[in-house]
C-alpha cells in the first residue's frame, strides 16, 4: 500500500509496482501485462509502431546453380494509438488526516490507494473497450482498446441466438493458427455470461486425468488442435463478446508511469493526486480475434 511517512509538497514517486498488485481480479489485461513485463516506453502523444507481415509466396523451389536470385521482402505497415491520460486526485483535512483509527492507519494514505485502484479499473477499461479520439475537437485524448484492434478474418460471429457453441470456441484459436501466429497458449477475456455457458459445454467432459481446471465445471483452459484457450474473466468485456490474444503480442507503452504527486498544501488540508498516461499497443491484429454471439 502507498506510505505517506516522507513525503515533501514536490515530491513525484513511482506507483508501478502497487500499481501491479491492486485489484488484479476486477483487471486482468492490466495485471498480466505488467505481471509479464510487457512494458515500454512511449515518446509522445502518439504511439507508432510497424507490423510485421512475412512474404506468403508459394513456390520458391529453383534449378540447380540458379544465378537469377528472387529477392523478397517483409512487409511492415504502420499501426500507432493514442496515449490517454489518467487522473484521480485526493484532499482530506488536516484533523482528519491527524486521526488514526486502530486497524485503518493514515486516511490521506488510504485515500490515495483507493484512488489507484479505481484508476487502474478505468485503464483497464480503456484497454478494452477503448475508441480513438486524438483530442483535436474535445481536448481529451483516447485510446483504442484491444477490440477495436481485431483482424477482420479474425471475427467469428454466431450462428445461433444467444447460445454459443463448442466449434465457435475451437474457431476462435483456429483463427488466429491460420494468421500463423506462431503460438499455442492464448488468452481469452470473457465476461460472465458466456463464461457460464462454456462451463456448461464442458460440465460433462473430464478428458485428462487430474487436470480438472482444463474440463469440468468451472473451465480455464480449453485445448485445441490450434492452441490452447485460457478463460480469464473480465467485468469489461461487453456482454456479446468473447477476445481471443497472443498476450507476447500485446504491451503497455508508457509516456509517465503510474505514480502519486503530492499537490501544495492550501490551508488545513492534505492534497495529492495519481496519474499514468499510456495506451495499448498491440504489434499486430492478426494475434487478436473475437467472438460475438448472435442476437434474435
Amino acid at each position: 500500500m502507498f506510505k505517506t511517512s516522507n513525503l515533501t509538497n514536490t515530491e513525484s514517486i513511482s506507483l508501478s509496482k502497487e500499481i501491479a498488485k491492486v485489484s488484479p481480479a476486477d483487471t486482468p489485461l492490466m495485471t498480466m501485462l505488467l505481471a509479464k513485463g510487457q512494458t515500454e516506453r512511449a515518446n509522445g502523444k502518439i504511439h507508432t509502431w510497424r507490423e510485421k507481415t512475412l512474404d506468403t509466396t508459394e513456390d520458391i523451389t529453383v534449378p540447380e546453380g540458379n544465378e537469377n536470385i528472387s529477392f523478397y521482402e517483409t512487409g511492415r505497415s504502420e499501426l500507432n494509438n493514442v496515449l490517454e491520460i489518467f487522473q484521480k486526485g485526493a484532499s482530506v483535512s488536516g484533523t482528519m488526516d491527524a486521526i488514526n483509527v486502530k486497524g485503518q492507519g493514515k486516511v490521506f494514505a488510504e485515500e490515495i490507494n483507493d484512488r489507484l485502484i479505481e484508476m487502474k479499473v478505468r485503464i483497464e477499461n480503456a484497454l478494452v473497450n477503448g475508441v480513438r479520439d486524438d483530442g483535436s475537437s474535445s481536448g481529451i485524448r483516447k485510446m483504442d482498446g484491444i477490440l477495436q484492434f481485431v483482424d477482420p478474418a479474425n471475427k467469428v460471429t454466431g450462428e445461433t441466438a444467444n447460445v454459443i457453441t463448442e466449434s465457435e470456441v475451437k474457431e476462435l484459436a483456429k483463427r488466429l493458427w491460420q494468421q500463423g501466429v506462431p503460438s499455442s497458449e492464448f488468452y481469452v477475456l470473457t465476461n460472465a455470461d458466456l463464461k457460464e455457458q462454456i462451463d456448461e459445454l464442458y460440465k460433462n467432459s473430464y478428458r485428462y486425468v487430474a487436470q480438472q481446471n482444463a474440463f469440468g465445471l468451472i473451465v480455464d483452459t480449453v485445448r485445441t488442435n490450434y492452441g490452447n484457450l485460457n478463460f480469464v474473466l473480465s467485468r469489461h468485456v461487453p456482454a456479446d463478446k468473447l477476445v481471443a490474444f497472443d498476450i507476447n503480442y500485446l504491451a503497455l507503452a508508457f509516456l509517465r508511469q503510474p505514480q502519486f504527486q503530492a499537490l501544495a498544501k492550501t490551508g488545513d488540508s492534505i492534497k495529492g493526486m495519481v496519474l499514468a498516461e499510456l495506451t495499448l499497443k498491440a504489434a499486430s491484429k492478426k494475434a487478436i480475434a473475437e467472438y460475438t454471439l448472435a442476437t434474435e
